[in-house]
């Protein structure tokens, strides 16, 4: 095992929050809600993440045994920041407009109690990226460039839907049964209101490792940041490391700001070709993969498969995660999965609420449409 360790976040840092506010109005949601499903209809099993709001549990259904992940979120918590509130529902808003992208985590409801909101999603038994490169130390180029792509794949999705992800990182890369890629945790994920500019958004946030000098820098931005999150991750992939580490965040900062990345003697020349163009730190002369797709695709560093054969899933994974029950969540960090919980942290609490009390989270209700539903169960035999 390699001492590769988990990133920090910049969750609570921004600036300009008068023009950032623009990103983050909470939109109006309108989705019809399924009454008859609830939070106690899932039994918890075990704890597959935690982060600064909650936790994200394995939990079965009890009446189908379908096992889905469910992110909690403790609304306490949320409101005390408004754009942690803000965030949380266009987390739910933009994984529920995603009907079904092979390499993005669906969303089948979103529930809520008086004292937490819930996302039930699908559940990844092959368990984040991190650990399997934890246990692989980097990748070669042949493994990595069938993870990148599908990296894109899901990056551009997304910006097809005006969205910017912000949190690309091998925590945040899940992998199915069948070792394919599924991008998690939409939580820093941003529409815009106003799409007259192509740079909207100007919050320091992200992981400081991954995050790109227009992020770290204050200015405004848009997609083309996770074109240089993606040439960090793609670099880390190969190397074992992100391009720009350091001991703190500041030192980070400032290598992200004045230093060029080293590459290492054994990169092919494709790989540093590829990574050049990612890691511009002038957004403007960065490949921007949205534009120029074609470009991106038929470049060398994905000579080893077609790319029609890697959406078909034609093409063999590299790494094929070990699942001999898929409620033990063995592929996922035992960090985590050690974490014991009482049935009461797992349960709905009902508590009457004041009649005058405004509803915060009105709206936040959600159930995905029986297409979805249709399709998830025809893949998932558990």
């Amino acid at each position: 095992m390699s001492s590769r360790r988990r990133s920090s976040v910049l969750r609570r840092m921004s600036v300009g929050s008068e023009i950032d506010s623009v990103c983050l109005e909470v939109p109006e949601i309108n989705d019809s809600v399924n009454t008859k499903v609830s939070v106690s209809d899932f039994t918890p099993l075990k704890v597959l993440g935690q982060g600064a709001y909650g936790k994200v549990l394995l939990v079965k259904n009890k009446y189908t045994g379908r096992l889905f992940a469910q992110k909690e979120l403790k609304k306490a918590s949320i409101m005390v920041n408004s754009k942690t509130y803000e965030r949380t529902f266009s987390e739910r808003t933009i994984l529920a407009s995603i009907s079904s992208h092979q390499n993005i985590v669906k969303l089948f409801y979103a529930l809520h109690d008086d004292q937490k909101l819930y996302l039930i999603l699908e559940y990844i038994p092959g368990g984040e990226l991190f650990q399997h490169l934890a246990q692989r130390r980097f990748l070669d180029e042949k493994s990595a460039s069938f993870y990148v792509a599908q990296m894109a794949l899901a990056l551009r999705h997304l910006h097809e839907m005006g969205a910017v992800y912000r949190d690309l990182k091998p925590e945040n890369c899940l992998l199915d049964k069948d070792g394919y890629l599924v991008l998690t945790d939409f939580g820093l994920a941003k529409q815009p209101l106003d799409t007259s500019s192509e740079n909207w958004c100007n919050s320091i946030i992200g992981t400081p490792e991954y995050c790109s000098p227009e992020v770290v820098r204050g200015d405004e931005y848009g997609v083309k940041t996770d074109w240089w999150s993606l040439g960090c991750v793609m670099f880390d992939l190969l190397t074992g490391s992100p391009p720009f580490t350091g001991n703190n965040h500041k030192t980070i900062i400032d290598r992200i700001l004045k230093q060029k990345p080293k590459y290492p003697f054994y990169l092919t020349s494709d790989a540093k070709d590829l990574l050049a163009k990612l890691l511009n730190k002038n957004p403007q002369k960065r490949l921007d993969a949205d534009s120029e797709w074609s470009k991106f695709t038929n470049h060398r560093f994905f000579r080893y498969f077609k790319w029609q054969d890697l959406c078909d899933r034609k093409v063999p994974a590299p790494i094929i995660p070990t699942i001999t029950d898929p409620e033990k969540a063995e592929n996922f960090d035992a960090m985590f999965t050690s974490q014991t919980f009482t049935m009461s942290e797992a349960q709905p609490i009902s508590i009457p609420a004041s009649s005058d009390e405004p509803d915060h989270f009105k709206g936040f209700s959600y159930t995905a449409s029986d297409n979805l539903f249709q399709h998830y169960l025809s893949n998932h035999n558990s």
